[in-house]
């Protein structure tokens, strides 16, 4: 299926929403990711899938979503297959206060794949704007979220599924995903940023990306990007891999985001893309 096709089912795609609040979703960059996909390509990568936003609006036919979470990615796999005992699982869990704390107290291995899917999507759902973060331990340890609420309908839970049913999932390094990349891809990137010497909170596992890996990630873009992939990564501006990818085409943007989730904190903030092609729609 080529690219051109993928933009252009993009409406009908668009009611499928994410079943995942995200914190660091690129929902509100979408009309700009829209105009940087390109119209010559046959497959969609992601290798750090979070919501997979950007895969659902496109409606990409073939895709692979990678993640190091394996709790996200155990839960797209559920899901994708079994999305009607996920949801009635999760939809007659309590959505109290006391009712989330006891359900995120529950150890993980304590439960079947069902009800760990279950856990992971209620969780997501009632907890504070969509973050995900972990303990030393491998514990999520994110508060209970305040606001409007609520566990997605059967439909939502439908729906999603069936998108996800296009794409290959899995549980791999961005390093090993990349390395499958080449000609006739088009691959997507929004890293978590690299901590420098900033105190490690756990939001993506402990230790999971540090400046070493920001440098495995400029080897293996540029390894992709001769074997004819095309890139469009989205990152910080002060970043080394701006540094290290300073040949490619560079957009700056301003975006708005929630500081810490409240709407008093709310400021403006850089964001950059960066591509080893020309835009085709703007």
């Amino acid at each position: 299926m080529q690219a051109q096709s993928i933009v252009q089912s993009s409406n009908a795609a668009s009611a499928v929403e994410p079943l995942l609040r995200w914190a660091g979703s690129k929902k509100k960059l979408l009309p700009v990711l829209l105009a940087a996909a390109p119209d010559d390509t046959q497959r969609y990568i992601e290798p750090f899938a979070g919501s997979a936003v950007l895969f659902l609006r496109l409606g990409a036919g073939n895709a692979i979503l990678g993640d190091l979470n394996e709790s996200l990615i155990e839960t797209y796999r559920i899901v994708q297959r079994y999305p009607r005992a996920v949801w009635e699982r999760a939809s007659i869990l309590g959505a109290t206060p006391d009712d989330y704390y006891a359900i995120r107290a529950i150890p993980r291995e304590r439960l079947n794949a069902f009800e760990r899917a279950a856990q992971f999507v209620y969780l997501n759902r009632y907890c504070f704007n969509g973050v995900y973060r972990t303990n030393r331990s491998g514990q999520f340890n994110v508060a209970r979220g305040k606001g409007h609420l609520f566990m997605p309908d059967l439909a939502a839970f439908k729906a999603f599924a069936g998108r996800l049913r296009a794409a290959q999932l899995r549980c791999s390094d961005f390093e090993e995903i990349l390395a499958e990349a080449g000609s006739g891809d088009f691959v997507y990137l929004d890293p978590p940023y690299a901590l420098g010497d900033k105190r490690d909170r756990g939001e993506y596992g402990c230790d999971a990306f540090r400046e070493k890996d920001e440098r495995r990630l400029i080897a293996s873009l540029r390894t992709a990007d001769r074997r004819g992939a095309k890139i469009l990564l989205s990152y910080s501006p002060a970043a080394t891999v701006l540094q290290g990818l300073r040949k490619w085409r560079r957009h700056d943007l301003t975006v708005a985001r929630n500081v810490a989730g409240f709407t008093s904190a709310r400021r403006t903030a850089c964001e950059v893309l960066l591509s080893n092609y020309d835009w085709p729609h703007g």
